[in-house]
Formats: C-alpha cells, structure tokens, sequence
C-alpha cells in the first residue's frame, strides 16, 4: 500500500464527511503498519464523528503519548475524554492544546465545560473570560459564563453578560433560560413564567424542556397556584424519565432501593450485638452529617462552616468505595468478622480520599456531610465508633414532595425522586435502615430538627457546638440572617444566598389533595418523629 496515497485518502474522506470511509482506509493502512502514528490519528478523529468514543479515546491516546507536542491531537482526545463523561482526565490533554494559537479559543471552551461539569464554576469562568478577552462578541461563551454566574449567585453580573449575550442573539436558549431564572429569582413570577412557558414550546432539547418546566413550577408556586405548580413538576419529571427511560438506578448500587431492603432484612437479625470494637482506636477528628436529602443539611454546612475550627466536606462520596465492598450481596455478614487489619485498611482508605478533598491544613474537626450516608450509619460505627453523628430531620411529607420537586442531577437514588410514589417508598426503606441500624450502634448521636433549625438557630447551632466539643461562636449565624453572595454545589445554591425563613415548612399542606398516595407510606414515619401534633391532612 503506498502510505503516502492511502492517507491523503483517508484525510480527503474525513475533509468531505465521510469518517466511515476514513476508518476503513486507516484500518488497512494500520494491519500492515501498526503503529502509524498519522492513521490512529486520523482513525481517532473518523471514530468521533461517527460515535465510537472509546475507540477514539485509545486512538488519540497513542498520539499523545507518542507524541504529547502534536497539539491538535491532545485537543481532540480532550473532546473525546469530555465526551466520555471523563471530564478530569479530559484537562491535561485540552490544557496542552492552548499551546496551538489555532486552537486557543476551542480549548478554552472546551475545557471551561469540563470545569463546569466538575462543579469548579469560578475556574470555568475564568476560560470563558479568557476566550471573551479575544471574542468579545462570542453570544454563546457569553450565555454560558451568565448561566455559571447564576449558579454562583452573582446575580448583578449574570444579567448583564445574559443582556450582552440576547443583544446579539435574541434567541440564545442558554442566555433566555437564564434571564427567565433571573426573574424568577427577583420575584418576577408572572413574566417569568411567561418565557418559561416559551422555552417549553420552542426547546429541542429534552433536558432544557424539563428544566423550563420545573423553573416554572417555581414560579407559580410563588403565585400560590399550587395545583397548577404540581402539575408543572410532575410534567418536568415526566420529560426527564422519557428521556432517561432506561437509567434506572442500578439495583445492585449500594443506594438502591433492593441494597436497601437486603440491609433491612441484615439487620434485623441484630449483628451488630456481636461485633468487636477494634482494638485499635482511630484518631478521631471526625463527624458525620446525614439526613434524607432536602432536610437542610446544606443550611446547617454553612452554618457549621462558620466555626474556625471546622471544616465541612460537603456531599463528596468518600465512602464511595467502601459502599461497593460492604454493600455487596453476601459481604454484609463478614463485617460482623472484619479483622483489625480490615478495618484499619478502610479506614486508611477513608482519610486518603478525605484529605484529598481538604480545602485546608489547619488542625480542624472535618464534618463528611453527605446525606444518604444515612443509610451507612452502621458501616460508620464499625470503622469510627466514636465518630459523632448528627441525624438532621424535617418533617417526612415536606422532605419527600421537597425532592420530588428539586431538579436533581439524574444519578444514583436521585432517579427514585422522578416519581412520588418511588421517592415515598425510597424514604420508607431509608428511614428504616436508619432507625435500626440507631437503634444498635452505640455512637455518639444528636438529632436535629430542620423545623427548629430556622425559628432558633443560635440555640440549635450551639448546642450542637457542644456536642461537638467545640466552642460556641456567637457571631456565628449572622450571615443566615441576611442575603448572601454564598453558593454551594447542591440543588440548594438559590437556597443558600437568602436570608433564613421558615416559609418551607409545613409546604406540603398545599399539595395535601396531591398527596393522597403517598400518605399511607409516610404517616407512621410523621408519627415516629413526632410530628402528629400538627394538622396532618386537610
């Protein structure tokens, strides 16, 4: 095959389209000459265009390995990475690419939606200025650094990039989604909803649609439509699942709802009754913040935070792995039989994930705030039996129709918060793994009420200071008292940047006709929690 011909072949077919063709002739070139560094980098760039991520990543990889200054393949296997859902892999590769003036304002781009993805917005915004430094006019970079800009709650310069942005594109999606959030936000519900209700009817896109529509289900909760808001959420729901319809929650996930029955069934027999503590005690340093998502364990973290002698980890998995190896049919039972060696090595593994997370080396107590760590509180006292653990609690109905509306990202047991009657059940078997495994680990516990959270914050805040150890701060909590600039990289961000208020609860007394399903499964869990003092049904 003469080399020279059967490449410029195959460029001409990736030049006028055809990736297909592009692949057959790099296939050939390549089983008489592995190793030819242009036809896997022609392959990995025909592979992307026709879908085949992985086989465009392992391409674009062997150029860049073999050949790290070939600047246009480190951009392209950055795209591929970003593609992938590899998104911390994907930045060295597209930062190498900056070198390559051609493809200066490509990877900017790209790796600003890599550092979004990654929740690291203002490092995100930073690309985006970079690129709009060379491109002031670039309607779209400016749309995206708005959208970033709102999720940072910097409410003043989201609005005029969003009006920069719609100036020269009136009908940018990004820039119209997030002038209507603006709105939203300043208690402009009627025109708000207005051009929610455009976006819904004009989107192509699926994700953005079922945004609009819970955006809107904002709105007309602040008109106090109530029927009409949980309609729009359910429908926001109902766009999601279609899209996702075959993303359920893996059954075999340590946060499913099966994993949660088979612990249920575990604990029932009392295991923990036999457990040895380990002989050897851990170096403590470090509580736990659980409760069912949306309870307010993002309002209590600031809260927390406050303090100078804590640091809150907030929502980081570092459990993650662990779940995997004690979550697992069958490896539930072997904790009872976990050796010293065992669980000094998981706990080793625990504070290497933690410290990779630290946002600071001052000596501190590191609060792991993840809430469905609830459902792991025994796995917690096997390994950090003296660990503190704070329960926080909010009213069953509220907490269930509060993530039934929430716009999650769709992943893990998220997913069961698509549905009511799922996300009902899911609180069901959560609370009762929760209160069993309670009821027989002996760790340090204290419970907290959201409710009494936002009516008397310096006395719950400071009586958990001491249950903590450490010591009370009494200018602690003025910040929750006033709006914010404050974000956080929860669904609760717009939550966090207002002034404290108790207007969440008892909410779902408005949805009560709504709700009607779901009550049977909840009611026990209102009385439990002592609750049944309050109207319960309309």
């Amino acid at each position: 095959m003469d080399m020279p011909e059967s490449l410029q072949r195959a460029m001409h077919h990736l030049q006028s389209g055809r990736p297909a063709d592009t692949l057959q002739v790099c296939n050939a070139i390549l089983a008489e000459h592995p190793g030819m560094i242009q036809a896997h980098y022609l392959r990995g760039c025909a592979a992307f265009e026709i879908g085949a991520i992985e086989q465009s990543v392992s391409d674009l990889e062997i150029v860049h390995d073999n050949y790290p200054e070939h600047f246009y393949a480190a951009y392209y296997l950055g795209r591929a990475l970003r593609t992938a859902g590899r998104l911390e892999e994907a930045l060295q590769p597209l930062r190498a690419a900056l070198a390559e003036d051609d493809l200066v304002v490509r990877a900017h781009y790209d790796i600003a939606v890599c550092l979004a993805g990654l929740r690291r917005r203002p490092d995100a915004i930073e690309h985006y200025e970079a690129i709009l430094a060379m491109q002031p006019g670039n309607s779209q970079v400016a749309a995206n650094m708005a959208s970033l800009l709102e999720r940072e709650n910097r409410l003043e310069a989201a609005a005029a990039w969003t009006e920069k942005a719609l100036s020269t594109d009136p009908g940018n999606e990004v820039a119209r989604m997030t002038r209507a959030t603006l709105d939203r936000r300043s208690g402009k519900y009627a025109d708000a909803a207005e051009s929610f209700r455009s976006l819904i009817l004009s989107t192509a896109n699926p994700v953005n649609r079922s945004i609009a529509w819970n955006q809107l289900g904002q709105c007309l909760e602040g008109q106090e439509k109530w029927g009409e808001a949980f309609d729009a959420f359910s429908e926001s729901n109902q766009v999601l699942m279609k899209h996702h319809e075959d993303s359920a929650p893996d059954p075999r996930g340590p946060q499913s709802l099966q994993t949660l029955q088979r612990i249920d069934e575990w604990l029932r027999g009392e295991p923990i009754a036999d457990w040895v503590v380990p002989a050897t005690p851990d170096d403590g340093g470090i509580a736990f913040l659980v409760g069912f998502p949306r309870s307010g364990t993002t309002l209590l973290d600031r809260m927390l935070s406050r303090h100078p002698k804590i640091e809150v980890l907030e929502e980081k998995s570092l459990f993650s792995g662990l779940h995997q190896d004690w979550s697992a049919a069958g490896t539930l039972e072997a904790l009872t039989h976990a050796s010293d060696a065992q669980i000094i090595d998981a706990r080793d593994i625990y504070r290497r994930e933690m410290s990779r997370h630290r946002r600071s080396e001052r000596e501190s107590l590191v609060i792991d705030k993840l809430p469905l760590n609830l459902n792991y509180l025994f796995l917690i006292y096997r390994l950090f039996p003296d660990a503190p653990i704070i329960f926080l609690l909010r009213h069953p109905v509220d907490v269930c129709i509060s993530c039934f509306f929430q716009a999650f990202e769709l992943q893990a047991s998220m997913a069961y918060f698509l549905d009511l009657g799922q996300t009902a059940r899911y609180y069901d078997a959560a609370m009762r793994v929760a209160s069993m495994s309670m009821s027989q680990i002996g760790s340090p516990m204290h419970r907290l009420r959201y409710e009494d959270l936002v009516v008397e914050p310096d006395k719950q805040v400071n009586g958990l200071f001491r249950f903590l150890g450490v010591e009370a701060q009494d200018a602690d909590l003025q910040y929750c008292r006033q709006a914010t600039d404050e974000t956080s990289n929860t669904p609760s961000y717009q939550q966090v940047s207002q002034p404290l208020h108790a207007r969440s609860v008892g909410k779902w007394r408005h949805y009560a006709r709504q709700l009607d399903s779901i009550l049977p499964v909840l009611r026990p869990w209102v009385e439990r929690f002592g609750y049944q003092g309050a109207k319960f049904c309309n």
